[in-house]
């Protein structure tokens, strides 16, 4: 075997154990990232909290490069923030951010179920019917956690099903801050949780009856719905509870 042989062999193979470096470490990022993620999202890990890498690390049994990934993932997402080169906070859950946030969706997501409307099938309308009720079952268990994600689903598919893959970009970034501030705010909105699964229901019959109109004018209202006149009371009571929300020292 000539030496270029013998030198391609053995650079192939190395070339092959690089590769199975990068999607280990990978997978190790993605799964710290996803811990770290449900934490913050979910409550474990509060507002103002500081996430220090190695005790991290430490704490999952792994090297600092994924968990330094992982935060860098979470930055992106808007969970955390880096005040220094090794200091990151969980942010603060602002309600002026998620008023705008709330904008941006009122936009993006009237766009997209404009498209959606003309081209959606009585089988992708039963699978948002169906969303509905798994949210009514969540709500019935009080578990906000799934409450919120069959939610964010309704909304993801609507945007998916448009067609617009740039519309899905600008959407799909804001997913992780929405569901936290579903999971903080809608036990304190809706007493009774079953109704954030009823207010969707105008949005499915207006996108069966296929009218582009009808069903901008229904997500517009809903994704609005804690922010409109009629409601704001309990925009200035999820304020107060969420400044009543102490940053860990």
């Amino acid at each position: 075997m000539s030496q270029s042989q013998q030198t391609g062999k053995s650079s192939e193979s190395k070339g092959g154990q690089f590769e199975q470096t990068r999607v280990v470490r990978a997978s190790l990022a993605d799964q710290v990232a996803d811990q770290l993620r449900n934490a913050i999202v979910f409550g474990e890990i509060g507002p103002g909290e500081r996430l220090v890498e190695l005790e991290i690390a430490q704490g999952m049994g792994t090297s600092q490069a994924p968990v330094r990934e992982a935060l860098q993932r979470l930055e992106q997402d808007g969970l955390v923030t880096r005040r220094s080169r090794s200091a990151t906070y969980v942010t603060e859950i602002s309600m002026d951010e998620m008023y705008e946030i709330a904008l941006v969706r009122k936009v993006v997501e009237g766009i997209a179920i404009c498209y959606t409307a003309r081209c959606i099938t009585p089988e992708q309308c039963d699978e948002l019917e169906s969303l509905v009720e798994r949210m009514r079952a969540a709500a019935d268990a009080n578990d906000m956690a799934m409450l919120s994600t069959f939610d964010l689903e309704f909304h993801c598919r609507i945007c998916e099903w448009s067609g617009k893959e740039t519309l899905v970009r600008v959407w799909t970034p804001l997913y992780y801050q929405m569901q936290r501030f579903l999971v903080n705010t809608h036990p304190h909105a809706f007493p009774d949780l079953e109704v954030v699964a009823d207010v969707h229901m105008p949005i499915v019959q207006a996108l069966r009856d296929n009218d582009s109109g009808k069903s901008v004018q229904a997500i517009e209202s809903h994704v609005m719905l804690l922010w409109d006149e009629n409601r704001i009371d309990t925009a200035v009571h999820l304020k107060q509870v969420l400044d009543s929300i102490e940053p860990a020292l």
